[in-house]
């Protein structure tokens, strides 16, 4: 560089400028990338947690079908024995209405 006394300052080597941009270190060139992987783990562990909360619902919506199952087979084994009963007491009573009409055709023909 030289001084020409117009009060100027001129370069001899004009295409040697300086750059702008800071040279970085290689420490930092390690913390910005220490922080992309921390961020992107952030990130991976919001995902991983809103996907376990979406299963923990998904499994709570399972366990109420199941117990609704288990409700609706309890009901269903509940009716059935009912029914059953009352089979039972409708053949007993045909059973005890053959017996009176045997008994009753017997007594007629006795009568006769």
């Amino acid at each position: 560089m030289y001084d020409d006394s117009s009060g100027y300052i001129h370069n001899e080597f004009p295409q040697a400028r300086p750059t702008s941009l800071p040279i970085s270190s290689s420490s930092d060139l390690i913390l910005d990338e220490q922080r992309k992987r921390l961020r992107n783990c952030q990130k991976a562990l919001d995902a991983t947690e809103k996907e376990s909360q979406v299963m923990d619902l998904e499994i709570a919506k399972l366990q109420i079908k199941i117990q609704e199952c288990l409700d609706k087979t309890a009901s269903n084994e509940r009716l059935e024995r009912e029914l059953d009963a009352m089979i039972e007491n409708q053949l007993q009573e045909k059973v005890n209405q053959n017996k009176l009409i045997n008994e009753m055709s017997i007594e007629r023909r006795k009568s006769d």
